[in-house]
C-alpha cells in the first residue's frame, strides 16, 4: 500500500505527464514556429516535473535556483 506521501508523489506525477501529453498534442496540430517552440518548452518542462515528482527530488529550475541562492 501507497504511503499519503507516495501517493501524492504519484498524482503530481500523472499530472504533470498529462500536460507534457497535451504539449506533444500541440506540438503534432500546429504549424507555426512559435507554437512548436512553446510546445517544446511545455514537453520539457512537465516532463522534468513528472520524473522528478516520481523519484521525489525537486525539478531541475529548482536545483538551479537554489544553486544560484546559495
Amino acid at each position: 500500500m501507497l504511503t499519503p506521501q507516495q501517493a501524492e508523489r504519484v498524482y503530481k506525477s500523472l499530472w504533470h505527464l498529462a500536460i507534457a501529453c497535451v504539449g506533444v498534442y500541440e506540438l503534432r496540430n500546429h504549424k507555426s514556429t512559435a507554437s512548436k517552440v512553446l510546445a517544446v518548452g511545455l514537453i520539457a518542462f512537465h516532463a522534468d516535473a513528472c520524473v522528478a515528482d516520481a523519484i521525489g527530488i525537486p525539478t531541475t529550475p529548482q536545483r538551479i535556483i537554489k544553486q544560484w541562492i546559495s
